[in-house]
């Protein structure tokens, strides 16, 4: 009985959604009138919390840039997230490994709406990580 149990439980955590760190996309602009003069990159997830995420892109970005950014996951949009870049570095391949942290002493990123969505994305790329799909829940799912 205990195993069938556990066995259940195993196969629950299977049905809900997790999102890859792969699955987040992160659109990035500069405010302002250089938001306009360049090309905005998209940033390929690396790693995220509450407090801020890693990408990595093809264009470079100074500590203490000010950055504007979209977060889209499945059924989960921001837009206009304000960030400061903390670090960025050269990698081998010629990409950049950008950090930022969010910026919650701007009025709009004091919304409850905000933090809750962050937290949700949060929680789904834990989940992701501790329990991943397994090889058998990934070839029937349609």
């Amino acid at each position: 009985m205990h195993k069938k149990r556990q066995q259940e439980r195993q196969e629950e955590r299977r049905k809900h959604h997790r999102y890859e760190r792969a699955d987040l996309l992160v659109t990035i602009a500069r405010p302002g009138i250089a938001g306009f003069l360049r090309i905005n990159p998209r940033g390929k997830c690396l790693n995220f919390s509450l407090a801020g995420l890693q990408f990595g892109s093809d264009q470079p970005f100074q500590p203490g840039d000010n950055v504007v950014l979209d977060l889209n996951v499945a059924d989960i949009h921001l837009r206009e997230l304000n960030g400061v870049v903390v670090k960025s570095l050269a990698e081998e391949d010629g990409n950049w490994c950008t950090g930022i942290r969010f910026c919650f002493n701007h009025k709009r990123m004091q919304s409850p709406l905000i933090t809750r969505c962050l937290l949700q994305i949060e929680d789904k790329l834990r989940c992701a990580a501790i329990y991943p799909y397994s090889e058998d829940y990934c070839s029937t799912e349609a």
